[in-house]
């Protein structure tokens, strides 16, 4: 079966090749219904980074205005680590730091961070 997937021209060009009659006529409709029951399923789609929602992922990119998500952890050349994104009011986007604190900052200076563990 996946040699006639895999060949369907060689496949073709022997039916081509043989006399029209009931045996291989038979032959053929079994051919074909057993290649209709195994095809070829269509690849996976890839994988969306689980961070900041994207394919490809956005590791170390710059958040726009079309790229944010809420919830993403970002860096923006602070020390400390990465903070996590509420929301976005225009270019301002506020994220949360310890858990407790909200600051904000402006998209053209925050980076998504989707390496964090």
């Amino acid at each position: 079966t996946s040699f006639l997937i895999d060949n369907s021209d060689s496949a073709l060009e022997i039916c081509d090749k043989k006399k029209v009659g009931e045996d291989n006529s038979f032959t053929l409709h079994r051919m074909m219904a057993r290649v209709n029951r195994t095809k070829k399923s269509s690849p996976p789609p890839a994988p969306v980074c689980d961070n900041c929602k994207h394919e490809p992922c956005l590791n170390e990119e710059m958040l726009t205005i079309n790229n944010f998500v809420a919830g993403a952890f970002i860096g923006g050349g602070w020390s400390g680590g990465s903070r996590k994104t509420v929301k976005r009011d225009g270019s301002l986007v506020t994220y949360i730091l310890d858990e407790r604190r909200e600051l904000k900052n402006d998209l053209s200076v925050l980076k998504f961070r989707c390496c964090v563990n």
